[in-house]
């Protein structure tokens, strides 16, 4: 795991002793995915992203309780306002339409959960077990077609964000478009290699073995990604990226979507990151 503040330190180390308190035994185990797991954590721009997997759906005493104690914990560590956690049923976890709770922007809410594979095929290969059972032990496998399927949810999610939405909030944001660029690029590595890995990781990649022409649109979103652009992305290519990935994917632009069980788009302050990728 990457080196980490003190800080960040204490916030795994609240979550691994006070989770198992506050739930009991609805709690099967935490685990700590994403950039710090994956050697590309940055103290300035990096969340932190958990998972808890629980034996139950939480009641609604303990989703009380659960709130109040993040709250606590937000005031006494800074990096709990940064924490990104989702909790899942344990004989759920890949179930579209699952019920969850998510804790993001320093609030705990109940939602839906779209099944998404990629967040612990995260876990299984570079995840960290904060607390509780290996999530071997539980997570069903992950064939080529659930994970194909889950990718192809990906493309569509950013394609109504960037061309579908009239309402987007996020089409305009410098930001968001570089986020859309990375985040492609990972979903196209992941469809070659069946891995998921950080998104310099896969810039760098995609740099190697996409076409030409998209490379100075994957090298501007990677250098807005660091605030080194302030620049916005030309959304006519952005959005023709979006339909090459879903060509290269064979995702067609009519696909259905499942909107209504994604999770608030991340803001940490600038942009959004997706909920599992």
């Amino acid at each position: 795991m990457a080196r980490v503040p003190a800080q960040v330190s204490a916030l795994l180390e609240e979550l691994a002793a006070g989770l198992p308190a506050v739930l009991g035994r609805n709690l099967a185990g935490v685990y700590l995915y994403g950039s710090l797991t994956q050697g590309a954590f940055d103290p300035a721009r990096s969340d932190v992203d958990c998972i808890a997997a629980t034996r139950r759906d939480l009641s609604d005493a303990q989703f009380r309780r659960l709130g109040a104690w993040l709250a606590r914990l937000k005031e006494s560590n800074p990096w709990a306002a940064r924490l990104q956690m989702t909790f899942l049923v344990r004989g759920e976890v890949l179930r579209m339409h699952a019920k969850a709770c998510h804790y993001q922007f320093g609030v705990l809410r109940r939602g839906g959960s779209d099944g998404n594979p990629i967040v612990w095929l995260n876990v299984l290969e570079s995840g960290v077990t904060l607390y509780g059972e290996s999530p071997e032990s539980f997570v069903p496998e992950i064939t080529w077609g659930i994970l194909s399927e889950a990718l192809g949810r990906e493309v569509n999610y950013l394609r109504e964000e960037l061309s579908l939405k009239p309402q987007s909030g996020w089409r305009d944001v410098p930001f968001y478009r570089a986020y859309a660029v990375l985040t492609l690029c990972r979903i196209l590595y992941t469809h070659a290699k069946g891995k998921v890995v950080s998104k310099p990781r896969a810039a760098r990649w995609a740099l190697k073995h996409l076409p030409e022409e998209w490379h100075g649109l994957v090298r501007h979103a990677a250098a807005s990604d660091y605030e080194r652009l302030s620049t916005k992305a030309a959304l006519s290519s952005v959005r023709r990226f979006v339909d090459f990935a879903g060509a290269r994917l064979g995702v067609s632009a009519r696909c259905p979507f499942e909107r209504a069980l994604r999770v608030p788009l991340k803001t940490r302050g600038r942009g959004p990151e997706s909920e599992n990728f």
